[in-house]
């Protein structure tokens, strides 16, 4: 019985760290979709400066926002107009906790650069180095588009462990799109403007034979080919935390029946429902 309770704790435990290492993957996917990581004046001189990592969502997915930071456990959540933005400005935190994150699970993006110039400025600053006129110097790195690419693209890895499936749930919850056309037709879209990589990865990991569309330096995967939408949905099926997850299973559900009525159905539910949240986020703040 002893042993019995022992080995069943193991499991609890084991289970328990998995999920948790799960729900910050698909955080690093978010933030790697629709983040933001800089450095800010806090002062018209310039003098005083703070690190910062701002995600940014339409409102009406506020529910992914919200489950950023209480998987990340800091940060302040503000909502400006149609948004919804999470924020993280604390130098002590980031010392604490984000960079030990980011070092654990890797940046896909090159907000993996932005980070390691965090780091950098955290330093100088330590060593009593970080003079507005370096900082600066920093600012404006972070500034210029390098499309620099994180080394986990580098080290061997193959597309299955670099493309993991909770941290493209997270990616897909920035950046992905599950629609329906009005002819029944269901599709799926993702795209990027300077992280080219990842779509071009995302392309050949799900052997997409739609070509993919790049238009004024911005690349979209767009398929409706019913195999393939199989495949990525089995790939991130119950992984999606914000408010995609109830679309997908809206979209997957209409998907694998095959019903045009109730994939209409479908339709006009997941646009009353957008409409429904938005309207109630409106009133209550």
């Amino acid at each position: 019985m002893i042993e019995q309770y022992k080995k069943k704790n193991v499991i609890s435990s084991e289970t328990k760290r998995e999920d948790i290492n799960s729900e910050q993957k698909w955080a690093i996917g978010i933030i790697d979709g629709d983040g933001h990581i800089g450095l800010e004046w806090t002062n018209k001189e310039k003098t005083k400066w703070v690190p910062v990592l701002k995600v940014t969502l339409h409102r009406y997915n506020a529910r992914a926002v919200y489950r950023l930071k209480r998987i990340l456990k800091i940060g302040k959540i503000t909502y400006s107009g149609d948004t919804i933005t999470y924020r993280v400005r604390s130098k002590r935190l980031w010392h604490s906790v984000l960079i030990p994150l980011f070092g654990e699970f890797h940046l896909r993006s090159m907000k993996y650069e932005a980070v390691l110039i965090i780091k950098k400025a955290l330093c100088m600053e330590q060593v009593g180095n970080a003079t507005p006129n370096n900082l600066l110097k920093l600012q404006q790195s972070l500034d210029r588009k390098t499309n620099q690419i994180s080394p986990i693209w580098r080290n061997g890895m193959g597309l299955k462990d670099i493309l993991d499936l909770d941290w493209l749930a997270g990616f897909i919850e920035a950046e992905g799109s599950f629609y329906i056309l009005s002819n029944g037709q269901h599709g799926f879209a993702i795209g990027q403007a300077y992280d080219q990589h990842i779509i071009i990865g995302i392309h050949r990991l799900f052997k997409v034979n739609s070509v993919l569309k790049n238009r004024n330096r911005y690349i979209m995967l767009d398929t409706k080919n019913t195999e393939t939408l199989h495949l990525i949905a089995s790939a991130i099926n119950k992984r999606l935390l914000g408010v995609k997850s109830f679309e997908f299973s809206l979209w997957l559900r209409t998907l694998r029946k095959k019903n045009k009525a109730k994939t209409l159905k479908a339709k006009s539910i997941m646009a009353l429902t957008r409409k429904r949240r938005e309207k109630k986020l409106c009133s209550i703040n």
